[in-house]
């Protein structure tokens, strides 16, 4: 690996070119970084003493992230033929104050070549409406080598439409809304699926099983659209997605899943929390997504006034054995009482729980007694028998930590 910035800090001789080209001619790897600072000039040199205007032709990998230490000029540089891997961020700071720079942004999507195999392309939703259009001719010359998709523009119905179609494409990020115009007849066999938004339309899109292909009717008989539902492995939803019924029933559609991810700020804490959820919506949800091993359902706030309890976590610890990861509202305003209903009710002893070892609670309060702190050390020793700690945002626990004293005792 070398830095392109650190070779030219001198007035380098022919030879030193030489050298320089050599060892990039090697390369198959490149990170330039927010830390990396490549400017303009430094680019412009390493173009002007470059073959063909490439500096590494052999170049597998690239990941750039843009920023004003590191701006995409002469993005040629380094768009090798052999390109097959490429992820290209930049951030709000940086679109801010460095829009004049969005033709050159433009003009490296469109030099990709179509034989990628992992594309993520990441920039500001409201800064990304300008590279749609770019983002889609790319994304309709993209071939069935594609494995990963990622970007934070909505593509044209055109496009998503060609995604739709490649074989091997096993990750997606997509933004925008799902087509109106179509639904699939067919699906790639994803195994990862992350929404920026419109969750609903998007898993109704995927899961769809009739519709209408470009070339009118497809018979339900010839349709192969269920294989996103049997080969999607992880789900995330964005920021501020409303878990209820309505989307578990949605969810609850892709029957495979091991990782679900629903939203990080969900709750307005300036009204109330957003959980709709009850003890029965997510006995069901995991009945149906028994190999769950990561589950977070929104980001547990403090407001303690959702209507789940700690007979929730109980169902999950019997039926997601493999559950290593856990974020899910609960009401700890009776968690006393709550778990010695569960303590007294045998809470099903005699079936297996998963081995979860570490909970988070976020910044949910525990304000209980001294003398019940035990009882409910011994509660959730009954429903997750190696649990060893809680997790939270703010590391402050309050009555938590007393609670993994006992816990740990």
């Amino acid at each position: 690996m070398i830095n392109p910035a650190q070779a030219i800090e001198f007035d380098p001789s022919a030879e030193d070119w030489t050298r320089l080209r050599r060892y990039a001619s090697w390369m198959r790897e490149l990170c330039i970084g927010l830390d990396e600072h490549i400017t303009c000039s430094a680019l412009s040199r390493l173009s002007s003493n470059s073959p063909n205007g490439v500096l590494c032709p052999k170049l597998d990998r690239l990941d750039w992230e843009v920023g004003v230490a590191s701006p995409l000029s002469f993005p040629r540089l380094f768009l090798s033929p052999r390109l097959k891997r490429v992820n290209l961020h930049a951030f709000c700071t940086y679109f801010g104050a460095r829009l004049d720079h969005m033709p050159l942004v433009k003009e490296a999507i469109l030099s990709l070549p179509g034989s990628l195999e992992d594309l993520s392309l990441m920039y500001c939703p409201w800064k990304g409406k300008p590279l749609k259009d770019a983002i889609s001719s790319l994304v309709l010359r993209c071939g069935p080598s594609l494995r990963s998709f990622g970007s934070s523009a909505a593509l044209s119905e055109e496009a998503v439409y060609h995604l739709m179609q490649l074989p091997n494409l096993r990750s997606w990020t997509a933004a925008g809304k799902p087509p109106q115009s179509f639904s699939p007849h067919t699906t790639p066999s994803l195994e990862e699926l992350r929404l920026e938004w419109a969750v609903l339309p998007w898993l109704h899109f995927l899961a769809a099983r009739e519709g209408k292909s470009r070339n009118g009717p497809t018979p339900v008989a010839a349709m192969t659209n269920t294989n996103t539902k049997e080969t999607l492995r992880l789900l995330r939803c964005p920021r501020n997605t409303p878990v209820d019924s309505t989307l578990l029933s949605s969810i609850s559609l892709f029957r495979n899943l091991v990782t679900l991810s629903v939203g990080n700020d969900s709750c307005n804490l300036e009204s109330n929390c957003a959980f709709g959820l009850t003890d029965d919506d997510v006995e069901n949800l995991v009945v149906t997504l028994p190999s769950l091993a990561s589950l977070r359902l929104g980001r547990v706030c403090f407001l303690n006034s959702c209507r789940t309890t700690v007979s929730s976590l109980l169902s999950i610890s019997i039926h997601c054995l493999g559950l290593t990861t856990l974020e899910i509202h609960f009401n700890s305003q009776t968690i006393t009482g709550d778990i010695r209903c569960l303590l007294d009710g045998g809470s099903g002893r005699d079936k297996p729980r998963c081995e979860l070892r570490s909970l988070w609670v976020g910044c949910l309060p525990l304000l209980v007694r001294k003398e019940d702190i035990g009882t409910i050390a011994m509660g959730f020793v009954d429903i997750f028998p190696c649990l060893e700690d809680f997790l939270s945002y703010s590391g402050n626990l309050g009555s938590w930590k007393s609670v993994v004293s006992n816990l740990r005792d």
